[in-house]
């Protein structure tokens, strides 16, 4: 019989659960919604035969890490010894082979026909856990299919969702009731799929609800059960203003009350993204917590559905701070005392006579700096760097553990790669030995690598050629070996990981440019208002460790545009062209380059809920009209990172130059173009003032 392989349609999704349900128990819940959303998503194979489906391969994509992940494999009983699942994994292969780095999946120990298949096909299992099912002897195993050499597993990162679970979910997990309609939701949050995309923590609150508990046997229970969970590590000094705070929000005086402010407050000090509850009413003001605070308030349901989301956009909020609220300085006397009451590690074991020593020692060098970040009056951040040869060193990097401490963080970094552009050096290293766990994970993301207890990056400006820098590398290769990894199949200029791997390189050493690596490259139209509050600090605010002593926020963003034309691919370079406007200087030319990351398309509302926090939009003001106020009419949106703001803009007339010159179409950029990888170097050159040869 005829076979073949084909993205699902909507129109299939009925005879996707159709296989699905008689194999629930084998491949996990799934709500139907999560079914349409990967389908929409063309993340759904489905096999063939003849007129019949008989078989489909659920996957995800994230962009992030470039990784594919197989969430479900399935093909009907009376269609099995067929080769169907090799074929949609074929499939997969081809369709992803040069976006993504490779395939990886969890499968049960016990399940072992699906294990000799991945053995098979050449999966390779690389690491083991616990299932969380009933039967604790069964380990959830993780197999990984590698498309090209740069093995992501070996580099240890974490990029799991962060979620923080309310006492009554975990005792629904420890003893699920028969009869109780919350079943399913709850069998969600523990299946086999999601088991390594998530670190589930419990608030320290939770222990004083439970000594509360006067059933000896449960109480006792409950914590041999809780050691499967992490307790969060929150300073207990801070919760007392966030607690006054929610006061508005959830009042009462009750235990229970406050122990749910208690909860909150833990969550949302922890800087992690999800509380994940099914009490009604911390539910019911979940909006007002979204408005204030970093944190989403959300039922089992609502997690699984975000949880593809939040592994490829960082948490990152700049929808939560204000230029006008936020100031930079250098340290002044006044601003000296109490930075140890403020920032000390005393969890870690540091003591004052350190950190003194440490902030001390960035004084007294001729080089040195420390930079004062305040939220108002208060200060909720310090950094300190000084040059050292071919370094910016950085001995003190410090936020305040309260709501905006990771986006902070991140904000403070971007701005000292940019400062190590600035000033020429090669690399940025962080010696503050109190780094947190969770900035750990951060500084992974932006390129940094753990050696000798450092976190060292490599910055490089201007182009390079892949010849000019395989030598080049040899000066950070002796400072970042793993670097190294970038190269491996640098000589084959036909293999399918060419190219990513160029992108990723390039992006560690950002900013600089590979000049003959072939990354997709367009010019995208964008109004002055939105360039300026976006990325163009040029037009707006300087950067952190810039003259003026205000805060722009943009490590990463969205942009909102009509779903046609849809011509943009991703990851790609952009370069942004600011159209005419009779109020801003800098327009009819362009102004800025970024990292194009992901492409998403979707209903107005339903986007619009989930990049909220950016910021910028206004739903009725900006939204709305680009729905044609159809509220689930598709728009698109472009995230995109490390926007770079030109000094010069680039004028329509020598763009339109440039274009000739490369052998390019005349273009009055109404809508995105693709462009050569030499036209965007020409552009790019012009607006920051380089030298670029071909």
């Amino acid at each position: 019989m005829l076979s073949k392989i084909v993205f699902a349609k909507q129109s299939d999704l009925d005879d996707i659960l159709r296989i699905w349900g008689p194999n629930r128990q084998t491949l996990g819940l799934m709500p139907k919604d999560a079914f349409k959303e990967s389908i929409a998503k063309k993340w759904v194979l489905i096999c063939k035969e003849e007129d019949s489906t008989v078989g489909y391969l659920q996957f995800r994509f994230t962009n992030r890490t470039q990784i594919l992940s197989i969430v479900h494999l399935c093909v009907e009983k009376e269609y099995r010894g067929k080769g169907y699942p090799e074929l949609m994994v074929n499939k997969l292969v081809s369709e992803f082979r040069s976006q993504a780095r490779g395939i990886k999946l969890n499968c049960r120990s016990d399940y072992k026909k699906a294990e000799a298949f991945w053995n098979r096909y050449g999966f390779q299992p690389k690491s083991k856990q616990p299932s969380r099912g009933n039967n604790r002897s069964i380990e959830l195993i993780t197999w990984w299919y590698n498309f090209g050499v740069n093995d992501l597993f070996s580099t240890n990162q974490n990029h799991k969702v962060k979620a923080i679970l309310d006492l009554n979910i975990l005792a629904k997990i420890m003893e699920p009731a028969l009869n109780d309609n919350t079943k399913e939701q709850i069998a969600e949050l523990i299946n086999d799929w999601i088991a390594t995309e998530v670190e589930y923590y419990y608030a320290s609150e939770t222990i004083n609800e439970l000594f509360r508990d006067k059933i000896n046997s449960r109480q006792e229970k409950t914590k041999q059960f809780l050691k499967d969970f992490t307790e969060l590590n929150i300073d207990k000094s801070s919760l007392k203003d966030i607690e006054r705070e929610l006061l508005s929000i959830y009042p009462g005086k009750t235990d229970n009350h406050i122990s749910d402010r208690r909860q909150i407050s833990e969550a949302v000090l922890s800087g992690f993204p999800y509380f994940i509850t099914l009490d009604a009413g911390i539910l019911k003001n979940s909006k007002k917590i979204l408005e204030k605070y970093p944190l989403k308030i959300v039922e089992p349901f609502q997690f699984s559905a975000e949880i593809d989301f939040s592994i490829n956009a960082m948490d990152y909020y700049p929808n939560q701070l204000s230029a006008n609220n936020f100031s930079v300085s250098k340290l002044n006397p006044q601003d000296r005392d109490g930075l140890e009451s403020l920032f000390l590690n005393t969890s870690g074991g540091e003591r004052k006579s350190i950190f003194k020593t440490s902030l001390d020692g960035v004084i007294a060098k001729s080089t040195g700096c420390v930079m004062v970040i305040k939220e108002g009056m208060s200060i909720v951040s310090i950094v300190g760097y000084h040059l050292e040869d071919d370094y910016i060193q950085v001995p003190l990097i410090r936020t305040k553990q309260y709501t905006l401490r990771q986006t902070i963080f991140m904000q403070n970094i971007n701005d000292l790669v940019k400062l190590a552009s600035d000033n020429n050096k090669s690399f940025l290293a962080l010696t503050d030995h109190h780094i947190t766990s969770v900035e750990a994970q951060i500084l992974q993301d932006y390129g940094f690598f753990e050696i000798d207890q450092k976190w060292i990056r490599g910055v490089k400006k201007g182009f390079s050629t892949i010849e000019q820098l395989k030598q080049d590398l040899s000066v950070f290769l002796k400072e970042i070996p793993q670097l190294r990894n970038f190269l491996i199949n640098i000589e084959d200029n036909k293999n399918d990981q060419y190219n990513l791997n160029m992108l990723s390189l390039e992006k560690a050493l950002w900013p600089l440019k590979i000049i003959d690596a072939e990354i997709p490259c367009f010019i995208i139209p964008i109004k002055p208002h939105y360039a300026r509050e976006l990325f163009d600090t040029k037009a707006a605010k300087a950067e952190l460790f810039g003259v003026q002593p205000k805060l722009i926020w943009n490590k990463e963003n969205v942009y909102y545009r009509n779903v046609s034309p849809n011509v943009e691919k991703f990851p790609a370079r952009i370069l942004w062209y600011a159209s005419d406007s009779q109020h801003s200087p800098r327009s009819k030319g362009i102004v800025c380059s970024s990292y194009l990351n992901e492409v998403v398309i979707g209903g107005a509302k339903e986007v619009f809920k989930k990049y909220e926090r950016f910021g910028v939009y206004s739903w009725e003001k900006d939204i709305m009209p680009l729905a044609k106020n159809v509220i689930d009419k598709n728009i698109k949106i472009l995230r995109f990172s490390d926007s770079e703001s030109f000094q010069k803009i680039v004028t329509l007339k020598e763009i339109k130059r440039i274009l000739s010159e490369n052998g390019e179409k005349d273009n009055n950029f109404q809508s995105p173009m693709k462009i050569k990888n030499t036209t965007f170097m020409e552009i790019y050159a012009l607006g920051k003032g380089l030298n670029y040869k071909p």
